[in-house]
């Protein structure tokens, strides 16, 4: 996870609570579930996006579902999938199917 190629820069070390841990592989574990088009994404680059959605819910005070679902939505089609869901109009269907994953995990 740390690891970094040349003239790149370290991804940041994931540190979390015991709880959010949980959360982080509960949540990858549905995603993995509910999402085939991520299937071809790594375990480690799945499990890095969503801590890293996690990690931006926590700095923010505004925590409801859709605003979970949104920073899920902008995490995984900027970082993993270098916007081809916006770019296809898929926005609301993978917000939805976020959404439904967090309401039923969280």
């Amino acid at each position: 996870m740390t690891q970094a190629t040349a003239g790149s820069t370290a991804a940041p070390k994931m540190q979390m609570s015991p709880e959010r841990a949980k959360q982080v592989v509960t949540m990858t574990k549905s995603i993995r579930a509910h999402f085939p088009e991520l299937a071809e994404i790594p375990n480690a680059q799945l499990i890095y996006s969503t801590w890293r959605s996690f990690k931006r819910i926590d700095q923010t005070n505004d925590s409801d579902y859709q605003t979970m679902a949104g920073v899920f939505f902008h995490e995984f089609d900027r970082h993993l999938l270098n916007y081809q869901l916006s770019k296809s109009g898929q926005e609301d269907a993978f917000r939805q199917r976020f959404f439904a994953i967090l309401t039923e995990i969280l």
